[in-house]
């Protein structure tokens, strides 16, 4: 008796590119057929006609070579890159003004739902279940593979100076299909409820994984829905290079995933720290001048939110003060257009925003403006561990830009603080990273009694502040800053750490981190740059 046939229905998929904001053509193809199981994204190089042609060159050979069903899956892919590359290289040695026209590529080719990749460069490919997204090619990059390699987060590789450069690429030079450490060859299965991801970097430079992730959860069931909200969310990011993307999704996938949802819903409270599931929801908050019946408060969101969940802001200015979950994220959907303020009319101390729990968690793109007439004591308040800050912007007369609670800890990456006093006052044994930010004191050139009154008063609020006093009260005990001292940009309490690189420090004099010990104090001027004046243009 011979078996019965088993019908393999292809993946639902969609495919989308767009130039971007910034450019004015588009370098990036995306390569879909979905029926032989055929995804993929070629990112051109070169300039305007080199990478489109590179791009197009790479595509046709690709498509033509795997329209023969000769070879492994490996031998296929590997051998459709190989002649690609070739091709583009010869184009480019008998036509001079195309000197230097390469590619990057990802294909991934699916048969029977085993899936085989075929890689070169920074193009990338995830592989997304219900319980969460998985990176499976490697950047071929430097920074790509400190990323792969956890020497830098994702943050940080987004931001660097040398995100675009790599190491391996299609047409620089002639290549054989089995030439080690060429095409990077990745395989996989493909289970019903299982989708894929591939993309250029026009996507991951400009939005988070954990952002991609919540999209695709979001339209899962809609391939289009899914690549015309991931090309969006590129652009609204700010859109600097082209974006492409092909996505692809098992026939259970958007299934898998509400089961997931509903249950995590049912059961808001994990055995044990953290969201053991790894699936996350989003929680949308729009901004509004006055709250509505159809707008929910962000304290209405927060109560809402379950660990792992991501609370998403609009543009817009807010008067709320805001207690953040542990575990919980708040994120500006456009960096730097979510601004906190002291309402009007409110007493007592004011602190905008306060980070709670052990469970991490990250505050991102807000900024935090103070006033002499609406005057905000601390911008962000962090109480507890595995907390990350991510370009936060502050700016304004406060006691600290952000207070780190006694045994608390907290990252700070591209942070940009413009403050009379200090950027950061760190409890006792707190523990303070700072990668990548400014803080600069703006007035450092200013003199007079007001401006030395102003300064020993933010300080000696910061000081109390880090010995575990109340700011403001009289039993805040502070050393005596005679009128010329500078405030610090950093206060350290008793036992507090602090480890500081790339960040860059304006106005606060040669010594600009106080309670530092001596050893730590020589190290600090060589991971960072410290100028003891301010030019009230600097921004």
């Amino acid at each position: 008796m011979t078996d019965a046939a088993t019908l393999v229905r292809p993946l639902a998929a969609a495919a989308r590119s767009d130039a971007g904001k910034v450019r004015s053509n588009n370098e990036d193809l995306a390569v879909l057929d979905a029926e032989r199981g055929v995804f993929g994204v070629i990112d051109g190089v070169g300039g305007h006609t080199a990478g489109e042609l590179a791009a197009a060159i790479a595509r046709d050979v690709i498509l033509q070579r795997l329209a023969r069903p000769l070879g492994t899956p490996a031998e296929r892919v590997r051998e459709a890159i190989a002649i690609a590359n070739n091709e583009i290289f010869r184009r480019a040695h008998d036509t001079p003004s195309l000197a230097g026209m390469t590619c990057v590529v990802t294909l991934a080719l699916v048969t029977d739902r085993r899936l085989t990749v075929g890689h070169v460069g920074d193009t990338r490919l995830y592989k997304l279940r219900p319980h969460g997204l998985r990176k499976l090619t490697h950047d071929h990059s430097p920074v790509g593979e400190r990323e792969d390699a956890q020497e830098i987060d994702e943050l940080s590789a987004m931001r660097h100076p040398r995100r675009h450069e790599v190491f391996r690429d299609v047409g620089s030079a002639l290549r054989d299909k089995d030439e080690p450490d060429y095409v990077e060859v990745i395989e996989d299965v493909v289970e019903d409820d299982a989708a894929l991801l591939v993309c250029s970097d026009g996507l991951t430079d400009m939005v988070p994984s954990t952002l991609i992730e919540q999209i695709v959860r979001r339209h899962a069931g809609s391939p289009d829905d899914v690549a015309a909200a991931l090309v969006t969310a590129a652009n609204e990011a700010g859109g600097r290079d082209n974006v492409t993307v092909v996505y692809a999704e098992g026939p259970a996938f958007a299934a898998a995933l509400r089961t997931t949802d509903t249950a995590a819903s049912a059961n808001p409270q994990p055995t044990s720290s953290g969201n053991q599931s790894g699936a996350r929801r989003w929680l949308w908050f729009a901004a509004a001048p006055a709250a509505t019946d159809t707008v929910p408060t962000i304290a209405g969101a927060m109560a809402l939110a379950q660990r792992g969940d991501v609370v998403r802001l609009e543009p817009g200015t807010y008067s709320e003060q805001v207690v953040v979950p542990a575990g919980v994220s708040l994120r500006a959907r456009v960096p730097g257009t979510v601004v906190f303020v002291r309402a009007t009319g409110a007493a007592g101390e004011w602190v905008a925003i306060t980070l709670d729990g052990d469970d991490g968690g990250t505050l991102s793109g807000v900024r935090v403006v103070s006033t002499d007439a609406a005057p905000v004591q601390v911008g962000v308040r962090v109480r507890g561990q595995g907390r990350s800050i991510d370009l936060l912007q502050a700016e304004g007369p406060m006691v600290a830009a952000v207070d780190v609670a006694a045994d608390a800890a907290v990252t700070l990456h591209g942070a940009h603080l413009q403050l009379a006093g200090p950027g950061v006052v760190v409890g006792t044994r707190g523990q303070l990273d700072v990668q990548g930010s400014v803080l600069l004191r703006p007035d450092a050139q200013s003199s007079g009694a007001a401006g030395a009154s102003a300064s020993r008063n933010v300080r000696a609020d910061a000081s109390a502040q880090a010995a575990g006093a109340t700011p403001g009260r009289r039993d805040a005990v502070a050393a005596p800053v005679a009128p010329s001292a500078l405030p610090p940009a950093v206060v350290l309490g008793e036992g507090a750490r602090l480890r500081a690189e790339r960040s860059v420090f304006i106005g606060f004099g040669s010594d600009p981190v106080q309670g530092l010990p001596a050893s730590a104090r020589e190290r600090l001027p060589a991971a960072n740059v410290l100028i003891s004046a301010a030019s009230s243009t600097v921004r």
